[in-house]
């Protein structure tokens, strides 16, 4: 039997909205399909297989009280705002349509005037060629899932703030983003606004399904969208996940240049080289053993542990260094 749910949520928390959708993938019956609507505010989404540190600039994010959240599915880094609705289709495997589910999409944005198409693997894009939503996919034995960003109102100033991966020089493996032409829909009609964007994706819905039943928000407030909540949350799924990079920094100081070479594994130091021209000659040596094995952001450093031997100067360059890579992204 085909039945047909809606459900939003006003949480602007992108871990617990996005374990609230895994909560509702883990739950769909045989014929059903749901459309979630949902928001993040000041949060950069990066795609399961990418890595952190060459996506955006998580630590600057994290520092203006913005949230670095990574999902289930592929596909690049997108930074969301208020200004910003996600969407999410989930369904059993014999009614996942991605036709008619984009269809949904095209005739809410055609109730403001605005006419769309598909393009590539994953963009929903103007007639002129902007794209104002990126999608991505993901698949079980029980349930697929389609969701995707729609811009109303996106701060740009804020994208290009946050998205921009650090200059230094990295290798890394993972997906890489793919850079677009992106617009806001209130470009193309002053008029709209995000709640105007979510009656009408009801209101879309009902017409290319037919009836649903709307579901209480509050259901997705409980102790297992919770623990996945705390997980989604943790440094070890937000950067840990990360894919094995290389990466090198250099700075000088008042008592010389150091250049440092990071391979990451799990953003853990697995391999690491120092280059300097100071004139202590067991500095180099003595920053590698202190921050091999040391997580990317020197968490998980004690220094007055490892430095156990070191003379008071060398003491304090350790110190100046690894305080100089704690704060790099």
């Amino acid at each position: 039997m085909e039945q047909n749910y809606f459900v939003q949520t006003r949480t602007w928390n992108p871990w617990h909205n996005l374990a609230a959708e895994k909560y509702l993938a883990d739950r769909i019956g045989e014929g059903d399909v749901v459309l979630y609507l949902w928001q993040n505010d000041r949060t950069v989404v990066i795609g399961r297989n990418q890595n952190a540190i060459r996506e955006c600039r998580a630590r600057l994010l994290e520092e203006e009280g913005g949230y670095l959240a990574r999902r289930t599915t592929g596909g690049g880094a997108v930074y969301q705002d208020l200004g910003n609705l996600c969407f999410t289709f989930l369904a059993s495997p014999e009614r996942y349509d991605l036709e008619r589910q984009l269809h949904v999409i095209q005739t809410a944005c055609r109730k403001f005037g605005i006419e769309t198409r598909f393009s590539g693997r994953n963009d929903v894009i103007t007639e002129d060629g902007f794209k104002f939503s990126g999608n991505a996919f993901s698949k079980t034995s029980k349930c697929s899932i389609q969701h995707g960003t729609l811009m109303m109102d996106v701060d740009v100033s804020m994208m290009e703030r946050y998205l921009t991966p650090s200059k230094e020089k990295m290798k890394a493996k993972g997906v890489k983003s793919v850079q677009s032409r992106v617009c806001n829909l209130k470009m193309l009609n002053p008029e709209i606004t995000v709640e105007a964007m979510r009656q009408a994706l009801k209101e879309s819905f009902l017409e290319v399904y037919g009836d649903f039943a709307e579901l209480d928000p509050a259901g997705l407030d409980n102790p297992e969208v919770q623990k996945t909540c705390d997980l989604y949350s943790s440094w070890d799924w937000r950067y840990g996940k990360s894919p094995e990079c290389e990466t090198s920094y250099s700075r000088r100081f008042d008592w010389g240049e150091v250049e440092v070479w990071l391979k990451l594994h799990a953003m853990h130091i697995c391999e690491i080289k120092v280059y300097s021209d100071a004139l202590d000659v067991e500095l180099p040596g003595l920053l590698e053993r202190v921050l091999m094995g040391k997580r990317y952001d020197m968490a998980d450093l004690d220094l007055e542990k490892e430095m156990a031997g070191c003379t008071e100067e060398q003491k304090e360059r350790i110190k100046e260094t690894a305080a100089w890579l704690a704060g790099l992204e």
